[in-house]
């Protein structure tokens, strides 16, 4: 006969279990989210802001976060707006600092990487915006801004086109994370089209620019 204490612990074994099951299929960003309504106390829009406003899951990280915590679209877009765009100003500010500048070195590097596709200095508040506004890996504000201060662009104009690209990296957010899996496999395939064909523009800029094989 199962004794009462081992039936207690069986039960608890089995609650903990299922309770831990969903959570197996959460992302980073609703793991942050749960923590925070758990341990945090924090709430909701506070929670996805935050989640907006840190580096690398940035807005395309709050805003499924936040539909999926049932806040209305116009308040999520709004708050991973705002959240996303927080440090950018900071950043900004804070590279004007050597010893900043060396102790982000390796970041910076990757970004100096990234600068050098930014072309002419006319071009290059469309091509932060461009670069901002579409969401794809290794993009997004923080980048955008340690690239600004590479290229020794103005703060207000730096500010301004990244503004914009957060903008537009949240309408493709909200609307990937509407349509659901059919419309995020749709959206995966046009940016893989539209990334060949970069890098191919690329690469036939680079031949028509080689240098002509020397005589024989």
């Amino acid at each position: 006969m199962l004794q009462p204490e081992r039936a207690l612990a069986a039960v608890r074994v089995v609650t903990a279990a299922a309770a831990a099951a969903p959570e197996e299929h959460l992302h980073v960003g609703q793991k942050i989210a749960m923590y925070c309504r758990t341990t945090g106390n924090l709430p909701d829009w506070l929670t996805i802001a935050l989640i907006s406003a840190m580096p690398v899951v940035e807005l395309r990280g709050g805003i499924p976060v936040g539909l999926w915590m049932g806040l209305p679209i116009a308040k999520v877009f709004g708050l991973c707006v705002a959240g996303n765009m927080v440090p950018i100003p900071l950043i900004l500010l804070a590279l004007r600092s050597s010893a900043v500048q060396n102790v982000l070195k390796p970041f910076l590097d990757r970004a100096r990487s990234k600068a050098k596709e930014f072309g002419d200095a006319e071009k290059q508040a469309v091509a932060l915006l461009l670069f901002v506004g579409i969401p794809l890996p290794g993009t997004g504000a923080w980048t955008g801004a340690m690239i600004a201060s590479i290229l020794g662009m103005p703060v207000a104009k730096s500010l301004a086109a990244i503004f914009a690209g957060v903008v537009s990296a949240g309408a493709i957010m909200t609307a990937l994370t509407l349509a659901g899996k059919a419309g995020a496999i749709a959206a995966t395939a046009v940016l893989a089209i539209f990334c060949v064909t970069s890098i191919t523009a690329k690469n036939n800029k680079a031949a028509g620019q080689a240098p002509p094989p020397p005589a024989e």
